[in-house]
């Protein structure tokens, strides 16, 4: 990686009108080595000022205090003008203000993610160049089916959908942290945090604030082979959620600093964290953000960071951050669209941006939530109309007995609730409170009426139970019905509240939509070669580019990002890992035979077998596989040689997974010549296919 250097000695910020955006009433300080954390607190108490988040991790490393500090009432220029005359004090700066890269929004939804597999299809209108994609298709058939490993990659965002089906089974889990106790069991300092934080509210909850995370975290490692939606680039990655905006855009660097640090601490206690994906940018250089990236690269973990959205504006001469920063752990991403050109909304710079990677016309997922639902209720033999409540259980049809439970109290539910309906008044609890109590109470579904007359829904008032959860189906009604309900007891009810999740996705654009394509190829190199340092690492992505002439002096290595080159470095066909296991180097051909058994390289990889050893059995043959257009369609065509008494099956996988094969049409009797399967399937409605053909012993 090539980066200006940057000088740092005693550094201060003064503010000016135009500066960069910042939040008021809050600086990052970092006082000198050897002044411990008394010393710091008395020096800011002093002030009237005082701590209000320390980054432990990072000054623990560093040997300074640092942290973020509030002056109630004072402006930012004042703090800044007072703190920057103590001499203990390194660095003072503002709060500086980021925003994610993303722009367009929530087009239809219609399946081609041409980022990883491009044939040249139409995506929102136009079309695109075959081949120009990251070689998904390519370089999972050169995967490891042994490397199950788990990498864990940091989404420092807005949030995301946890209860979305693509990444829900992606969470990462802190093994250390029992939910919901209320207790730091790892002594980390954040209680509860089993799948993540949020920096901006000190809350266990990742809950997206907009769209934006949810859709860099599908792009990222969406779930595979589950035969619905999309696949991420890296499905077999887990996901650590770092939230850093509370509106779905703005993000303070206090926030992102102490999620790095987070990082740092959770990297150190033995989680497997290989890259921070940060889909975000703005000017304003931070020192302490630059030595929590710097944090980063000391932990081994890579930080990618997306050049944003400015138009084309050269980063070498007007920088933004953090891809701004010259740290080696840092990989720049800028965006291109379906042909390979330059994305114009993306910023470029030879010297600080990597490579590019595809951003535009990017499907991928949105949050569940904003899908609108579909709700009915029945009570007695009457309908009542119903409002939504955000997070609620879905239910196709419940039918139970309906109870009533007054405000919600823990007294106030009967033991014959359980398996039932609650009725419960809104009144002095907080919605997820008289949930909560209704669910230990065993009820199986609720229905909410209001204590004041008025439509639905009120149009000041959200109803939600604050956060996602394994919540009930939970129904609102108005107070008229709620009382309506009550005197038609006892009675049974039927509730209904569905949800069409093939909604819940969605194409945008921006460099924010690049940066996840490369977090999951370095989470795709750490799972296939885990003894790379970060160096190492990051080489196998940016040596490995495919060059363009439309990135050519616009990006350091003037290419586009390419799985295949980071499986298979020397391109021969044989990945690394499978050369490295039964080879002293990458130099064996394919068409080598060094075991003489009269299979070669290749034969042997695809086989499975062991290139050195006769005996090893390399019952697969296959030749190659090509495609071919039919009425519109596109299948593929699997050629491979036969011996003369032999049989052969062609098997087809979605996955590389060992019970995940299955036959591909008939028997084919070997008669000495090459034979020819055709898949039927349609390639453009698949998300991937692999194939082997097995030779049968007579």
């Amino acid at each position: 990686m090539i980066r200006a250097s940057i000088a740092l000695a005693l550094l201060f910020s003064v503010l000016h009108a135009d500066d960069p955006e910042y939040a008021e009433g809050r600086v990052m300080v970092t006082f000198r080595a050897g002044f411990n954390r008394a010393a710091a607190e008395h020096a800011v108490h002093s002030r009237s000022m005082r701590f209000s988040r320390r980054f432990d991790h990072l000054a623990r490393a560093r040997g300074r205090v640092c942290g973020l500090v509030h002056g109630d009432g004072e402006s930012t220029a004042r703090m800044m003008e007072r703190l920057r005359r103590d001499p203990r004090i390194e660095s003072v700066e503002p709060d500086y203000v980021r925003h994610v890269c993303s722009v367009g929004g929530d087009d239809p939804m219609f399946a081609q993610l041409w980022g990883l597999s491009n044939t040249g299809q139409t995506v929102g209108g136009s079309a695109g160049t075959p081949g120009v994609d990251i070689g998904f298709l390519a370089a999972w058939a050169l995967a490891d089916p042994e490397a199950t490993q788990e990498v864990v990659v940091a989404v420092m965002d807005t949030g995301f959908d946890v209860r979305h089906p693509e990444l829900a089974p992606q969470l990462w889990t802190n093994p250390n942290e029992i939910p919901g106790n209320g207790i730091d069991d790892d002594g980390n300092g954040y209680i509860d945090d089993v799948t993540g934080y949020d920096f901006t509210g000190d809350l266990p909850s990742v809950d997206d604030s907009g769209d934006h995370g949810t859709h860099v975290a599908g792009t990222l490692a969406a779930a595979g082979s589950n035969q619905t939606g999309i696949t991420g680039v890296e499905p077999l990655a887990r996901i650590l959620p770092l939230k850093v905006s509370d509106n779905g855009d703005t993000i303070y660097i206090s926030d992102t600093v102490a999620a790095m640090d987070y990082v740092v601490g959770l990297k150190q206690a033995g989680a497997n964290i290989v890259a921070v994906n940060a889909s975000y940018t703005a000017s304003g250089f931070s020192n302490s953000e630059r030595l929590a990236v710097e944090g980063l690269r000391d932990a081994g973990i890579v930080l990618c960071a997306v050049a944003g959205n400015d138009d084309g504006v050269d980063l070498d001469t007007t920088p933004r951050y953090p891809i701004g920063y010259s740290t080696e752990n840092i990989i720049g991403v800028a965006a291109i669209t379906p042909t390979g050109a330059l994305a114009s909304y993306s910023n470029l710079g030879d010297e600080t941006v990597d490579l590019a990677a595809p951003g535009s016309g990017i499907v991928s997922l949105r949050p569940t939530e904003e899908i609108a639902t579909s709700r009915s209720l029945d009570v007695g033999g009457a309908s009542y109309p119903t409002a939504h409540i955000t997070y609620s259980g879905l239910t196709a049809g419940f039918t139970e007995e309906v109870i009533p439970c007054g405000i919600g109290q823990p007294a106030e539910f009967p033991p014959s609730v359980a398996g039932r309906i609650a009725l419960i008044e809104r009144g002095t609890l907080f919605f997820y409170e008289k949930v909560t109590n209704a669910m230990a109470a065993g009820a199986a579904a609720a229905i909410i009426y209001d204590h004041t007359d008025g439509q639905l829904p009120p149009a000041t008032i959200d109803w939600t139970l604050v956060t996602s959860g394994d919540w009930i189906p939970v129904l609102r009604v108005t107070r008229v019905d709620g009382q309506g309900i009550l005197a038609s007891l006892p009675a049974t009810g039927t509730l209904s509240i569905q949800r069409d999740e093939s909604l819940a996705y969605a194409f945008k654009n921006g460099t924010s939509m690049a940066g996840p394509h490369v977090t999951g190829a370095v989470a795709f190199a750490a799972r296939h070669f885990p003894g790379d340092g970060l160096n190492e690492r990051i080489a196998r992505v940016l040596e490995q580019v495919v060059p363009m002439p439309s990135l050519a002096g616009k990006t350091t290595t003037g290419g586009r990002l390419d799985l295949v080159g980071i499986i298979d470095t020397d391109r021969d066909g044989l990945p690394d890992w499978w050369e490295e296991r039964h080879f002293p180097s990458l130099s064996p051909a394919p068409g080598d035979d060094p075991d003489g058994d009269g299979s070669d390289n290749l034969t042997e990889f695809a086989a499975g077998s062991d290139p050195n050893d006769p005996d090893s059995p390399t019952p697969f043959v296959i030749t190659s596989v090509t495609t071919i257009g039919n009425g519109g369609l596109r299948h593929a065509v699997i050629t491979f040689p036969t011996l003369a008494g032999h049989d052969y099956r062609v098997e087809w996988s979605a996955t590389l997974a060992e019970d995940a094969w299955q036959p591909l049409g008939s028997l084919v009797p070997g008669d000495g010549t090459p034979a020819e399967v055709t898949d039927p399937a349609d390639l453009d409605l698949v998300p991937r296919r692999f194939y082997r053909v097995v030779r049968l012993t007579p």
